[in-house]
């Protein structure tokens, strides 16, 4: 089994911090030729390019940046001597070669916490030294497999004072990125976990998290999916957004599963039926090239002039 989840992971799946080991740290899919030879296959339209600034208080958008003419050889190169977060999303779906390694991650996720996995996404993340994830959370739930160098993940608790409701909402409903407020003071609640090649981490589903990688070029699988009850609660926040702002209303948080979270499941599904389709929102501008000559690897993009 490529990965081995705790035996008692189906009590508290998507509601607790689970940790599993792995043998994929071991698999020639992720040396440097691999790397370099899924950067070339990915869709370059499709790969996020990313820079942070340093972990700090407050909110703080990550950096868009873009490289149309790097090879993957370069673009690798370029995050081990820089400042740059890539993520491959859903690689399992893109690249050929790596849809076995999703489905088996996702399998054994399914077996271990006996609940159906579906909305299989596997990304591919490959960052620099000493690069950071600003505080932030996602509405699946989420796996991640460490496979190369060593990062630090803190996670936070699910609830009001760490992700408020008006905030989870917007992401559920697409008005706002992932990114949360961080205050320091959230760093005394925090579940700080050292990740290491052959480690695996899942945790409660909507909880927010920070990530420090180590001083050394790191790769990572983040496995996003749902199940029925992470469905439902994504669909009873997104629920939520609608009743606070169409309605006024001031619903309750859908922290535990019940007929008034069923109701809300319900409420979205209809609500998304029945809603005008709407524009894709258009992606954060790209604010800088990734270029080898340069500092950190990049430069900025300069305006055109008026």
């Amino acid at each position: 089994m490529a990965v081995d989840w705790q035996n008692d992971i189906r009590k508290t799946f998507g509601n607790a911090i689970h940790q599993a080991n792995h043998t994929l740290h071991k698999s020639p899919a992720f040396c440097d030729a691999s790397l370099a030879a899924l950067l070339d296959a990915y869709p370059r339209d499709q790969l996020g390019i990313w820079t942070f600034a340093k972990h700090g208080e407050g909110d703080e958008a990550p950096i868009r940046g873009v490289a149309p003419d790097l090879s993957g050889e370069e673009l690798l190169a370029a995050v081990r001597d820089g400042r740059i977060w890539l993520n491959l999303r859903a690689t399992n779906q893109r690249v050929e070669n790596y849809a076995a390694i999703g489905e088996q991650i996702f399998d054994t996720l399914q077996d271990a916490g006996g609940h159906k996995v579906f909305k299989r996404d596997m990304g591919v993340l490959i960052s620099s030294p000493g690069v950071n994830v600003h505080y932030h959370l996602d509405i699946p739930m989420v796996a991640l497999l460490q496979i190369r160098g060593e990062k630090t993940v803190w996670i936070y608790p699910a609830s009001e004072q760490f992700a408020p409701s008006e905030k989870v909402e917007s992401i559920a409903l697409r008005q706002q990125e992932e990114g949360l407020p961080f205050r320091n003071e959230f760093e005394s609640e925090a579940v700080e976990i050292q990740l290491k090649p052959g480690m695996a981490l899942t945790w409660p589903q909507a909880a927010p998290h920070r990530v420090q990688n180590g001083s050394m070029l790191n790769v990572s699988l983040s496995c996003e999916f749902m199940t029925v009850p992470a469905l439902l609660r994504a669909n009873a926040f997104y629920a939520n957004g609608r009743l606070r702002r169409d309605f006024g209303a001031r619903p309750e948080r859908p922290d535990k599963l019940g007929a008034q979270v069923f109701g809300k499941a319900l409420f979205a599904r209809l609500l998304k039926t029945t809603e005008k389709k709407q524009v894709k929102k258009a992606p954060t501008a790209p604010s800088f090239v990734v270029d080898l000559s340069a500092e950190n690897c990049t430069r900025p993009i300069k305006e055109p002039a008026l």
